[in-house]
């Protein structure tokens, strides 16, 4: 195993069990039976491993998800295996890198269902991707805030908190992005 994975996985163990604020890079390099130097060799400091850690992290079953509620499903089993690791990030300065890390799989579940939608097959790639950025960001927002803030974490919690969003709001907005470039641009100019 290459030794910044080991460190990542050192990280996560350990970030599960106390604050990120309260892990050092000797204590840590000590668990990877190294010293300091040779995790600064690999790292600038703990916060550029831990953005390391969620480049390399991965959410089983997210290519699976191919709709709002598995979507959201596939997040919260996440969430139940790495709970601890996940309250510490979220109470860290490291917060952000959790909230790009939700919204990089939203945007690109989003787009992989919109791609699946014969009602895409016109759309340009460009006018998907604003719509899984757009989605995607509130979508992921909302996720961030809802294990953030919350107490208790339930799926049914966490689906109570997309009550606003109409099941089929894909559809609607291919319906409405083809509908305006229709009117603005005009239909023989897309094709």
């Amino acid at each position: 195993m290459k030794t910044e994975h080991r460190y990542a996985e050192i990280l996560k163990d350990m970030m599960a069990k106390m604050p990120l604020d309260s892990i050092s890079v000797s204590a840590l390099a000590k668990k990877a039976g190294t010293g300091r130097n040779t995790f600064y060799y690999h790292f600038h400091d703990i916060y550029d491993l831990l953005t390391q850690l969620f480049l390399d992290e991965k959410i089983d079953k997210i290519a699976d998800a191919n709709t709002l509620d598995k979507l959201l499903e596939t997040i919260y089993n996440y969430y139940l295996k790495n709970d601890k690791f996940i309250e510490a990030t979220l109470s860290s300065a490291g917060k952000d890198l959790f909230s790009e890390f939700i919204f990089n799989n939203c945007y690109h579940s989003l787009l992989r269902m919109i791609n699946l939608k014969n009602s895409a097959k016109t759309v340009p790639q460009v006018f998907k991707k604003s719509i899984a950025r757009f989605y995607g960001s509130s979508i992921s927002q909302t996720i961030v805030f809802y294990f953030s803030n919350h107490r208790t974490k339930t799926l049914a919690g966490l689906k109570t908190s997309f009550l606003f969003l109409d099941r089929d709001f894909l559809d609607k907005a291919i319906t409405n992005t083809l509908q305006n470039i229709y009117s603005q641009i005009g239909e023989n100019e897309i094709k």
